[in-house]
């Protein structure tokens, strides 16, 4: 069946008149009224009848109205749906985050994000960097947020969205919370290292390399960085954390920075992409977002 034939079948039906569905289909008269007659041919049957100056749809063309309606209503469906995914109003944002960012930004971020695009689903789900990125390059997720220097790989390229640091907290009640000290008076005393291949702990190691001072003096290993939080709460030693991971408790008074003057550790929270592949609307529109005017761009 012609479908340029129907629509203009549908919109006489519509209006009426030959004329004034011509006039909204941007054909004239005759074109129109040899489009009809076509149609008329194709079915084999009448579909309209004259009746004044207007027309009268037949049995058959009375059905075929209605399926018409149906269909265009369709199309009409399908295209606002496809739009609705191009510009990314709808569809979905599946993202991976290393445990800082997926504890401290990114909860305020995707509720952001959702009052702006409520209708697209949005899934976080949170693993280790080399799990993020594994995710990222198999197409399970469509951005990945990684604390700190993630794993090189050739496939992938970032931006970075924020830069924290890495501090020394204590429990307020420790003799060096709030104080300035050294490297060296802090690897001496009680300390309570993250686990073995963590970000933090190979962050610390790398500043006594740099600083030719000892490895600190392990009290307690912990796995998990809100569990080693935990544990300095509870009064025990001292440790090297994102400033982020314990901005709330930095600020009510239960845990106290220990400062070692002309020392910073800057910690970058970076955004992740695959090189080549244009990220689908919600990624880009949750891109646009997040990233400052600025950003730094890497691989």
């Amino acid at each position: 069946m012609n479908l340029h034939a129907l629509r203009v079948f549908a919109e006489v039906a519509s209006t009426g008149s030959v004329t004034r569905a011509a006039g909204k289909l941007l054909l004239s008269q005759p074109a129109a009224t040899a489009q009809l007659r076509n149609l008329e041919q194709e079915l084999g049957m009448k579909l309209v009848t004259s009746k004044g100056r207007s027309i009268q749809l037949t049995p058959a063309g009375e059905r075929l109205a209605a399926r018409a309606r149906q269909l265009f209503s369709l199309e009409y469906e399908m295209e606002r749906e496809m739009n609705a995914l191009k510009i990314g109003l709808e569809g979905s944002l599946r993202i991976c985050a290393t445990d800082l960012p997926g504890r401290t930004v990114l909860p305020a971020w995707i509720v952001r994000f959702k009052q702006q695009y409520p209708k697209v689903h949005v899934q976080l789900t949170r693993g280790s960097s080399r799990i993020a990125m594994e995710r990222l390059l198999d197409h399970s997720v469509d951005i990945a947020l990684i604390c700190g220097e993630g794993p090189k790989n050739s496939g992938l390229e970032y931006i970075t969205l924020m830069e924290d640091e890495l501090i020394f907290i204590a429990h307020p009640d420790h003799p060096l919370a709030g104080a300035a000290t050294t490297l060296q008076e802090l690897m001496a005393t009680a300390f309570i290292l993250r686990e073995e291949g963590s970000y933090t702990r190979r962050k610390l190691f790398s500043l006594c390399d740099a600083y030719e001072v000892p490895k600190p003096r392990t009290g307690i290993c912990i796995e998990g960085m809100h569990e080693t939080i935990e544990a300095v709460k509870s009064g025990y030693g001292v440790s090297f954390v994102p400033s982020l991971a314990v901005a709330r408790e930095l600020r009510s008074g239960e845990l106290a920075e220990v400062r070692v003057p002309g020392m910073r550790v800057k910690d970058p929270i970076r955004l992740y992409t695959r090189i080549g592949e244009e990220p689908l609307a919600p990624a880009a529109n949750f891109m646009a977002m997040v990233a400052p005017p600025l950003s730094q761009v890497g691989s």
